[in-house]
């Protein structure tokens, strides 16, 4: 999940933020020392779970697992290579996805169902194991407790026996007076999403005294919301490690077992964005850290894992460079910045300029009728291609039965294939009528009104989840697609407060999404509820044709139907049940002692004494504290407290694998870890930060254009370089309102449509465009059959292409046309 395609775009448009990686290299990679290393682990259990699923050739034959234990195997296998890779020392930090916030259960519900379908229709169909069914990654399960026991053994067993984890990492803490090895497991039995988990503990680290500015973060996970995430922490030093997926695929063919990976630099993608950003004669200065923010912020509008991307907005259609671009032109207009993260904790939302942001998505809308318009011709474009085509290899006998029935697809305008024609005139009118059965002016500007002010909840939501912490557990986007960019306005009166709640647990998020394929992975005492209409609805059929199971949950009857079965539940079902806390674990011969009582850099001797009387104190661990034997920095702080019953066992710990052997003298120390409360986010660079000499200049960057502007689905070839100082190319023609269809188009008035139109006739002449059934099919007479616009459609009066104008050149099609933009789009509820 993630922002879709995000990650292609920033790794094209700015390329000198990859470094290669160097399998398990003899030195430190390209020379850094990276203090932490942090993986999110799901990533590396569905790699795992379900290879086969990975892979973009589906020639490639790939055994998939058949037990949990070969999962484990390969899960230890795939750690091993990535901490080869990387070298941390400091912290290695294991997150794996808790019980997540409403707002993206809803999300996971929608994919899993699509996913059981999907594999309910295979041909032949999977075979039937007990890791056959990926749907038991999911906090509570069965699976996902035998997960968290297999990598506490994965800690342990290293620990105890790989030198890279002690003996070399302590070597490497004596040389360079840095702390030795720490783990930090935080299982799916720890609420919150693995990444986001991870992002909470860097802040509260970066708010603690004694924090160590330079400290070098290296983030593993293939989610583009990585970078983001990376960037809004405002650490210099911080890398996120992938695999190479834009060029694996030749390996693939060439059969290597191994895929490749890479290094994305952070304080690399700063410099270009602060070349990016550069705005002629702006307002007042200009803050690189709070250019960024506003980055991060307008991206939101492209989608992520928690609200859906603006209709109009897509990242394959170069949306990042055109937000970027509306921004610079509208950042004087606007006043300033749109974001103060200073006060993101706000709970009034004074962290968001509203008037401001207004503004921007005024601008922003110029152009969201032309690129509907240019979607819907590259759409006509790919079907017209097609349709010739199927002509061409038809028999000759069979073409003119073949001709009527394509016509009567195609070019059929009292039923057309797409019924809402983005981008012609009375589409809006036409996509309320279709997905919500909206037929009057007030039935709509209603749904646009609720539309707005739910979307703009979501971005001030989105905007604390990724600068402090998740608002609000229980809030969530209750439609399944956004507003149009053009009914984002009166957001000033529009008041943002969210409810401060508690997480589920971990089985009511079971029920909230496990389609009913996958109910065994709930407790037995779960079946009878397995028939309950909430949790199943039965086939609701949308206005659109489809069929959907997982429209919404109930919350009453969530909370009725688990207090039912609690009581029934076994001990070791009901501690699935349960969240519970980080641990912490280092080696018991780790020189990092406690001295003169009190805080210490890790109180192992004290914790051991604590736990042998059964003690819950939490004891402090200051970061800023050095240990009298090597004067060793502890990198980390917060509290530790006892684990729940192992965390000092007896030496003895099981394998979850009958091919590895048991630990039978057990040197590890594990402790429950408490991360520090972070007060206030911290939206700029620390005091004693040494940022790195630059590297990038404005001639490292390609000026692209617009995706609108140029006909076809491909840019020109011919790429142009920008000056140092950023320019502002030719604004969007100013919005016009037409009350009625055919009155002007494209921005264009009246009195300019002859001779734009004269000016076309020789291109429109040669055009595909110009058949039809009879003679000669022109999409202008189409449009224009459609009548009248109410207001309320925003201009989409000019969005047609007229008789005469040049149409864009077919290129290699686009999938997105009419209603794909959106696809479910009836309210959701949770």
């Amino acid at each position: 999940m993630g922002i879709p395609s995000f990650y292609k775009w920033v790794v094209s448009k700015y390329p000198s933020i990859i470094s290669p990686v160097k399998d398990e290299p003899e030195e430190c990679p390209d020379g850094i020392i990276y203090d932490n290393l942090y993986l999110d682990m799901n990533c590396i259990i569905h790699c795992c779970f379900h290879p086969q699923d990975q892979l973009t050739h589906a020639d490639i034959d790939v055994r998939p697992p058949t037990t949990a234990n070969e999962v484990f195997e390969s899960m230890f296998e795939y750690m091993d290579r990535l901490f080869r890779i990387v070298r941390p020392t400091s912290l290695l930090y294991l997150a794996v996805d808790g019980v997540a916030p409403f707002a993206k259960m809803n999300r996971i519900r929608r994919g899993r169902f699509h996913s059981a379908m999907e594999r309910l229709a295979e041909e032949p169909p999977r075979e039937i194991s007990e890791v056959s069914d990926p749907n038991v990654i999911s906090p509570g399960t069965e699976f996902m407790e035998k997960v968290s026991e297999a990598l506490e053994y994965y800690i342990r067993a290293r620990f105890n026996s790989d030198p890279w984890w002690r003996d070399i990492m302590v070597d490497v803490a004596d040389k360079f007076n840095i702390s030795v090895l720490k783990v930090i497991l935080s299982d799916a039995s720890v609420p919150g999403e693995g990444e986001h988990k991870i992002m909470s503990f860097i802040r509260a680290q970066c708010s603690m005294e004694g924090y160590d500015p330079n400290t070098r973060h290296c983030l593993f996970g293939h989610d583009a919301d990585l970078i983001m995430l990376a960037l809004a922490s405002h650490e210099v030093y911080f890398s996120i490690l992938r695999e190479d997926v834009l060029y694996q695929n030749q390996e693939e063919t060439e059969g290597n077992p191994k895929k490749s990976f890479l290094f994305l630099n952070m304080w690399v993608l700063r410099e270009y964005l602060e070349i990016e950003f550069k705005i002629l004669d702006p307002v007042c200065e200009t803050d690189i850290e709070r250019l960024i923010d506003d980055f991060i912020f307008i991206c939101f509008l492209m989608g992520n894992d928690f609200i859906p991307h603006i209709p109009s907005l897509k990242t394959q259609e170069g949306a990042v460079d055109l937000l970027i671009e509306v921004y610079k032109t509208t950042f004087n207009k606007m006043g300033g910045y749109i974001t103060n993260t200073d006060k993101v904790k706000d709970k009034y939302g004074a962290y968001l300029e509203v008037s401001r942001l207004e503004t921007f998505f005024h601008e922003l809308s110029m152009y969201e009728d032309k690129i509907f318009l240019k979607r819907y011709d590259l759409k006509q474009d790919s079907l017209l291609e097609t349709y010739h085509e199927m002509l061409r290899e038809a028999p000759e006998s069979e073409r003119p039965e073949l001709r009527q029935k394509l016509d009567d697809l195609l070019f059929n305008e009292e039923n057309p294939y797409d019924s809402i024609r983005l981008g012609l005139p009375g589409w809006k009118s036409r996509f309320f009528r279709e997905h919500f059965g909206a037929k009057t002016s007030s039935e709509i500007g209603k749904l646009q009104n609720d539309m707005a002010q739910k979307y703009l909840e979501g971005l001030c939501w989105v905007l604390q989840c990724y600068f402090a912490d998740v608002p609000s557990w229980s809030w969530y986007y209750p439609f399944y697609v956004a507003p149009f960019v053009s009914d984002l306005k009166g957001l000033s009166r529009i008041e943002i407060s969210f409810t401060v709640d508690k997480p589920l647990r971990p089985f009511d998020q079971l029920m909230a999404v496990l389609p009913m394929q996958s109910w065994g992975a709930l407790p037995k005492c779960y079946e009878k509820k397995r028939d309950t209409p909430f949790y199943y609805p039965r086939l609701v059929h949308a206005k659109d044709g489809k069929y959907f199971l997982w429209r919404g949950i109930s919350e009453e009857l969530r909370l009725s139907a688990s207090e039912m079965v609690d009581r029934k539940l076994t001990t070791l079902e009901s501690r699935r049940n349960t969240t519970r806390k980080e641990k912490v674990f280092l080696h018991r011969s780790s020189n990092s002692v406690p001295h003169n009582g009190g805080s210490s850099s890790l109180p192992h001797n004290e914790v051991t004494e604590q736990a042998s009387h059964c003690s819950m104190q939490k004891l402090p661990i200051d970061s800023a504290t050095r240990c009298t034997k090597s004067e060793l920095r502890c990198g980390i702080g917060g509290w530790i407290a006892p684990a729940y019953n192992d965390g000092f066992c007896d030496g003895f710990f099981p394998s979850p694998t009958p091919n590895l052997q048991d630990i039978t003298s057990d040197q590890t120390i594990s402790g429950m870890f408490f991360n520090p409360e972070a007060a206030n986010p911290v939206p700029r660079l620390l005091g004693n930060v040494r940022v790195p000499d630059k590297t990038v200049t404005g001639a490292d960057i390609s000026k692209r254009p617009l995706w609108h502007t140029y006909p076809g689905s491909r840019p020109p070839r011919i790429v142009q370089r920008p000056d140092t100082v950023w320019k502002p190319s030719t604004p969007a023609s100013p919005r016009e309102e037409h009350k009625n269809a055919g009155t002007g188009w494209i921005g264009r008035g009246r009195g300019n449509a002859l001779a734009a139109a004269a000016a076309a006739e020789t291109q429109w002449k040669s055009s595909s465009y110009s058949y039809r059934r009879g003679g000669g099919f022109q999409r202008a007479a189409m449009a224009q059959s459609r009548g009248s616009s109410s207001s309320f459609d925003g201009g989409g009066a000019y969005s047609f292409r007229p008789l005469g104008s040049a149409p864009w050149t077919a290129g290699d099609g686009s999938r997105s046309g009419g209603a794909g933009h959106g696809g479910i789009v009836q309210p959701r509820g949770w």
